[in-house]
């Protein structure tokens, strides 16, 4: 299949956009096409502050170490 029997990338079916509206369109699909789709970061996980630590018990009191 050659260049002039491919489809269009984009076809505008109402309103008359202008050649710098197409362009801006064109330029954000592409950005939007090329980003990465896994997570921005592979470092660990910072989970300090959660609010279920809120929930834990507290170590150190008298009920945290029960012996039968």
């Amino acid at each position: 299949m050659n260049a002039d029997q491919r489809q269009p990338f984009l076809t505008v079916v109402k309103g008359a956009p202008t050649d710098e509206e197409l362009a801006a369109l064109v330029t954000v699909l592409s950005a939007a096409a090329s980003q990465q789709t896994g997570p921005a970061s592979a470092g660990p996980l910072n989970r300090w502050g959660r609010p279920t630590d809120l929930h834990r018990q507290a170590w150190g009191m008298p009920t945290s170490y029960i012996h039968g």
